[in-house]
C-alpha cells in the first residue's frame, strides 16, 4: 500500500488564446456547411441553435467530473421530445467528438506529469488497456448480441440517475476518510475493474452512459489518484461511444445530423477546455455537485 499524499493539482492560468482559437476552429465547419450545402441557413440555425449550447454544456460537465455527456443529453432530448433510439444515437454522436477532445487534453496532461509524474503516466496506460477493452467488448456485445431492453431509454436512465447520483456520493465521503492513494495497478483490482467495465459498456449500449461513471466510481473508492481516475474515466467513454457509433449509423440510423452539425463543433470546445477548469475549481467539489445534480435528474424525470 503506498501512503504517499496524491499531489496536489496545479492551478494555471487559463489559455485564452487557445481556447479561442479552438472555438474558432470548431465553429468554422458548420458554418462552411451552412454556407455551402444548405438553402435556408438561417431556419437552420433558429429550429436547432440551441443544441449548440447544449454540446457545450454537457460537454464540460462530462470531460471535468468523468462522467459520459449522456447525463446532460438524455434528459435535455428527453423534454425537447426527441426521444428513444434516436437520443441514445445523438448521444453517442456528440460524445465522440466531446468525449475524444476531452481524451486528448487529459491525456496530454498526464504525459506532461502534471499529476504525479511516471508513476501516473504507467498506471494510466495499464488502466487503459484493461478497461478499455472490457468496456468496448461491453459495448459490442449489448449492440449485436444481446436483445436489447424492453424499458424505454427514459425509464432506464431515471434508474441509472438515481443509483449513480447515490453511488457517487457515498463514494465521495468514503473517499475523504481515506489518506492512501494508489501509483500501481494492483492485482486484485483488476478482475473487479474488468468487470464494472464490461457492464458499463452493456449499460452505455442502451442509454449512452455507464463505462466512465461506474469505472470512475470504483477507481474512486478504491483509493487511486483523483486526476488519473478522471483521465482515465473520459477516456474510457471516447472508446466506448466511439465504437459504438457505427452501429447507429449503418444499421439502426438513429442519429440527427442537424443536432449533430450545431452540438458537435461545442462539445469539441468544451472537452478542450473542461480538464482546466476541472483543475481549478477541484475534482472533489465538482463531483459532489455532478452528484446531487444527477440525483436531482433521476428524480425528476
Amino acid at each position: 500500500m503506498n501512503n504517499t499524499p496524491e499531489p496536489l493539482a496545479n492551478k494555471p492560468s487559463f489559455p485564452w488564446r487557445k481556447a479561442l482559437y479552438t472555438a474558432a476552429l470548431a465553429l468554422l465547419i458548420p458554418l462552411i456547411i451552412l454556407a455551402v450545402f444548405v438553402e435556408d441557413p438561417i431556419e437552420l440555425i433558429l429550429g436547432y441553435g440551441q443544441f449548440f449550447l447544449l454540446g457545450l454544456a454537457g460537454a464540460i460537465v462530462a470531460n471535468s467530473t468523468g462522467a459520459g455527456g449522456g447525463v446532460v443529453f438524455i434528459p435535455a432530448f428527453t423534454s425537447m421530445g426527441v426521444v428513444g433510439v434516436s437520443a441514445l444515437g445523438t448521444s453517442l454522436a456528440i460524445q465522440s467528438f466531446g468525449m475524444t477532445a476531452g481524451s486528448i487534453s487529459w491525456l496530454h496532461s498526464i504525459h506532461t506529469h502534471q499529476h504525479g509524474g511516471k508513476q501516473a503516466v504507467k498506471l494510466t496506460h495499464r488502466l487503459l488497456l484493461l478497461a478499455g477493452l472490457s468496456s468496448v467488448a461491453g459495448m459490442l456485445s449489448a449492440q449485436y448480441l444481446f436483445a436489447a431492453p424492453t424499458w424505454p431509454v427514459d425509464a432506464i436512465f431515471k434508474v441509472f440517475s438515481i443509483i449513480f447520483g447515490l453511488v457517487l456520493l457515498f463514494t465521495i465521503l468514503q473517499r475523504k476518510a481515506q489518506s492512501h492513494t494508489h501509483y500501481s495497478l494492483r492485482r486484485r483490482d483488476q478482475p473487479l475493474i474488468a468487470l464494472v467495465c464490461f457492464f458499463g459498456g452493456v449499460i452505455t449500449s442502451w442509454i449512452s452512459v455507464g463505462s466512465g461513471e461506474w469505472l470512475a466510481i470504483l477507481l474512486f473508492f478504491l483509493g487511486y489518484p483523483t486526476m488519473v481516475v478522471v483521465c482515465v474515466a473520459v477516456c474510457i467513454s471516447s472508446m466506448t461511444v466511439l465504437v459504438g457509433l457505427p452501429y447507429h449509423i449503418w444499421v439502426v440510423d438513429s442519429v440527427s445530423w442537424k443536432i449533430l452539425l450545431f452540438a458537435a463543433p461545442a462539445a469539441v470546445v468544451g472537452g478542450s477546455i473542461a480538464r482546466l477548469l476541472a483543475q481549478r475549481l477541484g475534482p472533489v467539489r465538482l463531483k459532489t455537485f455532478f452528484a446531487v445534480w444527477v440525483l436531482a435528474t433521476g428524480l425528476a424525470m
